[in-house]
């Protein structure tokens, strides 16, 4: 985990800071004519470019994730550092959709039923063992 802190107190607001949505997914893209157009731009604000791919990837399948990053990288690449700074950026993403779902009660049994996974997932990034590609055994 050392090497995200060292990695997260290096980010410097360049070219991989600007304006970003901050909760883009599936749920907040709708279709017109066959087009994705975004919705709901309530977070919307300046940011890292990271935690824009996090918040998008969060809810994806580890090949989805991969794919996502694969079409992202066509348009812009990214550093050699990226992916452990991504992984630090999606850990800050669970942590604030958790936040937000916890006061509700009727999200309650969803999030206790993801434990195992949020678990697994936080084993692997506190023993610097990279997880946002692959499945993890829970």
């Amino acid at each position: 985990m050392s090497q995200h802190l060292h990695l997260m107190e290096s980010l410097e607001r360049d070219d991989d800071y600007g304006m970003i949505h901050a909760d883009l997914h599936v749920g907040n893209i709708v279709y017109q004519h066959g087009k994705p157009f975004p919705i709901d731009f309530g977070r919307c604000g300046f940011g890292f470019h990271l935690y824009d791919i996090a918040q998008s990837i969060m809810g994806l399948y580890p090949n989805q994730r991969e794919q996502f990053i694969e079409g992202y990288q066509k348009v812009k690449q990214l550093s050699e550092s990226a992916i452990p700074m991504l992984e630090s950026f999606f850990f800050m993403s669970i942590i604030e959709a958790y936040s937000f779902h916890a006061e509700n009660v009727l999200e309650t049994e969803g999030l206790n039923e993801e434990q195992p996974y949020a678990q697994a997932l936080l084993r692997a990034y506190v023993n610097g063992e990279p997880f946002l590609f692959q499945p993890l055994a829970i």
